[in-house]
């Protein structure tokens, strides 16, 4: 959900992960045929250093062979547990001799692949595209590119595949021909089992087992089925192999493949011991869906002159927990963006550089417990002086100190903005919902709701601060902006360039303390809204997320709400058909105090930090109490608050780190 970009951690070890030809003296299985070469995702030391990361990705076409794909641009899971061991049962231990079951194994890897879709992480690999010409390095430069998407639901199905797995499976992963390889042969049949799906990657992981004496540690891999010369599989289908990970490995250890790498002490959910399995199959995953095609050997997909991928480049640097969906946090290595190294010299982000700080819909809440309070390594480290991680901390960038809005209703009266009429409202506005946004813009100035930012400030960095202000009159300036083209399936790109025209309307010099409110009709709002993955965001222009854009622009996507009805807070406070717009001031509100405390939407450029406050997972003050209660009036729901012209307006409370003797709740105002 959140945008930010974290520091790096120490490495791990070196990153690396070639395209290679496997020969090894140790496997005694021999491919008697050309073999289906796999990608691997090698322990850290284990392979030569490919020196990947500093060079761009490169798309290779997407024409290897028939059925080729380039990328998956819908991306899906299933996951599948082979053998009988996971139905019988077995146990592990992590680095301080504490006992997990198989049970837990499986629910953290299927936490984490329930989880991942739509967050900012997997957002990174949004920048990548098929359709466009081999050597492309960037689709944003060129036309008819069909995106990776980020659906929030990706995992499609799990299943327990009680049937026997061969004897040292993890050589013969390594040594089997196109038309025997025993995983392709899983592969296929999973997809018998739930359907094939071209766009899916089969995630197939095995019990313990036996390994070659001396066996180099490969932690996983990724490749596709497919026939030579008439040997092999029915269709092309991505797989991924990922064997048991917490080995005792030869000269590594139990570490060897990340158990407790990030987490060094293990909680009862399995962060900590299970490490390794979210940092290897979000690997694979990412791989995968980047560059899954694999013909004779060939990935046509996006990877480097030396073969690296977009999990390659950043392996075992910068492991760091990243949070997911409303449940919890999980460890992830960074993920390789040709956004962010063309600008900033580095590429391996765990953040998409455009994915904006986004307002969930109606159901999704932050995790009741922040996982860094029990953990001694909690990104991004000291920045904020670690205070107590449910409440709001601060990371050095700046606050609104003079807070002014602008609202700008683009396109409302453009034709067909609208599909219908309203009784006494106007043509262009037929549900009262411009007109209400403009009156509370006007009315929360000077609001007990608005002092409760109040309390949050900024470092001037010269030994002073300054706190977020309340003045009476915060709405700017209105455009209605029928002038410039608008269309439905808005990207971020163009709703930031539509912020970057306000400024030049209303000729804003301080971008600092403003917040520019992009509204969009019924029929015109942009992409994720329309695939129902948020309510509305907020985000910041910087020169990786929105290239040629103006610099330091605070704005806010404020999508027509209503067409989401209960799931972004129709009649959230108040009973139909008075509370028929609740959502239009509540959502608008979340956004408002965000911008307030976090203008620079927890973006970073080089080791300069534009966040301001939220916590350690990433939520923010309207954040932390999105859709409390779910519509039951009870302590930290959203409430009609009494603006300025007196007039009620449903509104969330907002996180204050005061209330409760400071150990911060949801507050209604001060």
């Amino acid at each position: 959900m959140s945008r930010k970009t974290l520091e790096r951690l120490p490495a791990l070890g070196l990153r690396v992960l070639a395209l290679v030809a496997i020969s090894l003296a140790v496997i005694t299985t021999q491919a008697s045929a050309t073999t289906n070469q796999k990608h691997f995702f090698w322990a850290p030391g284990q392979a030569p250093n490919p020196s990947s990361v500093s060079n761009d990705l490169i798309y290779h076409g997407g024409h290897a062979g028939p059925g080729a794909i380039g990328v998956e641009t819908t991306p899906g899971t299933y996951l599948i547990f082979w053998g009988p061991d996971w139905a019988n049962g077995f146990t592990t231990t992590d680095v301080n001799g504490k006992q997990y079951t198989s049970k837990q194994l499986q629910n953290y890897v299927t936490s984490f692949l329930s989880n991942l879709g739509g967050t900012s992480w997997a957002s990174i690999q949004t920048e990548y595209c098929n359709n466009v010409p081999a050597g492309t390095t960037s689709c944003a430069n060129v036309s008819a590119g069909r995106y990776v998407t980020n659906p929030r639901k990706q995992l499609k199905g799990v299943w327990t595949d009680a049937t026997p797995v061969p004897s040292d499976i993890v050589a013969l992963g390594l040594a089997e021909n196109v038309a025997d390889d025993p995983l392709a042969v899983e592969a296929i049949r999973a997809s018998t089992h739930f359907k094939y799906d071209p766009q899916a990657t089969y995630i197939i992981l095995t019990p313990p087992t036996s390994i070659a004496t001396g066996q180099p540690v490969y932690c996983g891999y990724h490749t596709q089925t497919n026939s030579v010369d008439g040997l092999g599989n029915p269709y092309r289908l991505q797989y991924a192999f990922i064997p048991f990970l917490n080995m005792n490995w030869p000269g590594l250890g139990t570490g060897g493949c990340g158990m407790n790498s990030v987490n060094a002490i293990s909680d009862s959910f399995g962060h900590g011991v299970f490490d390794g399995y979210s940092i290897v199959t979000g690997h694979e995953y990412a791989e995968a869906v980047t560059d899954p095609d694999n013909f004779a050997s060939v990935q046509d997909g996006w990877n480097d002159v030396q073969g690296s991928e977009n999990g390659d480049k950043c392996a075992w640097n910068g492991l760091g927990n990243v949070p997911m969906d409303n449940h919890t946090s999980f460890a992830v290595q960074p993920l390789w963006s040709n956004k962010a190294f063309d600008v900033t010299g580095d590429g391996c982000v765990r953040s998409a550089p455009t994915n904006p700080h986004a307002m969930p819909a109606v159901g999704i809440t932050p995790p009741a417990i922040d996982i860094c309070m029990t953990l001694p390594i909690c990104p991004p480290g000291v920045a904020a002086g670690q205070p107590m991680p449910i409440n709001m901390a601060y990371f050095g960038g700046g606050v609104q100190v003079t807070p002014k809005i602008y609202l700008v209703l683009w396109g409302w009266e453009q034709p067909n903005a609208f599909d219908h009429a309203g009784v006494g409202n106007p043509v262009n506005d037929p549900d009262g919902a411009g007109a209400l946004m403009t009156r509370f813009v006007s009315a929360i100035g000077g609001t007990t709701w608005g002092d409760i930012a109040t309390q949050y400030y900024q470092s001037n960095y010269n030994g002073n601060y300054s706190t977020i202000g309340n003045p009476r009159q915060q709405l700017a300036g209105l455009w209605h902006d029928n002038t410039n083209p608008i269309h439905d399936n808005l990207s971020p790109m163009d709703l930031a360039r539509e912020a970057a025209r306000a400024v030049q309307f209303f000729h804003a010099t301080d971008l600092a303390d403003s917040n520019f409110v992009i509204a969009t009709p019924q029929m015109f709002n942009d992409a994720g809204f329309n695939q129902s993955q948020y309510c509305a965001w907020h985000d910041y222009t910087t020169p990786a997320g929105y290239p040629g854009v103006e610099q330091g622009i605070a704005f806010t996507n404020m999508p027509y709400v209503l067409n989401a009805g209960g799931g972004c807070g129709k009649d959230f406070v108040n009973p139909t058909p008075t509370g028929d717009l609740d959502g239009v001031t509540i959502v608008l509100g979340h956004e408002i105090a965000e911008t307030l405390t976090d203008p620079g939407a927890e973006s970073s450029i080089g080791l300069v930090q534009n966040g301001g406050w939220f916590d350690y997972q990433g939520w923010e003050i309207g954040d932390k109490c999105a859709w409390v209660g779910d519509g039951l009036q009870v302590p930290g729901a959203p409430f009609n608050m009494i603006g300025s012209d007196g007039r009620a307006y449903p509104v969330q409370t907002l996180w204050s780190n005061k209330s409760l003797s400071g150990v911060g709740y949801c507050s209604q105002g001060f």
